[in-house]
């Protein structure tokens, strides 16, 4: 039996600081968000895709998407982990290799 499906994460990136909320009417502390979405076999071996960064208000947990480039990161900075973004690609190189030995083997 083969098990996958999809999800949904976000990771928090840094704070923006107080910024006015559309939804909440006030000034608010705003916070930076990375939501991506992934696909998974056996909950080991993702993949990472559609990658959001958000402004997000951290009373509603409403905000607006933003452009990675309008956020105070570092560059090159990619905080989704190891195994959700190659873990796909492991298990590729896993089989080749199997395969690879069992071939020599004969």
């Amino acid at each position: 039996m083969i098990f996958y499906g999809w999800g949904r994460k976000s990771i928090p990136l840094t704070d923006l600081g107080m910024q006015p909320c559309a939804r909440c009417g006030a000034v608010r502390p705003f916070q930076a968000l990375l939501s991506y979405r992934y696909f998974h076999l056996y909950w080991i071996f993702c993949t990472a895709f559609e990658r959001k960064y958000l402004a997000v208000c951290t009373i509603c947990r409403q905000g607006l998407a933003v452009d990675r480039s309008q956020l105070p990161l570092p560059p090159g900075d990619d905080p989704i982990p190891f195994m959700q973004k190659w873990g796909l690609g492991v298990l590729a190189v896993i089989i080749a290799a199997i395969v690879t030995v069992v071939a020599l083997g004969r």
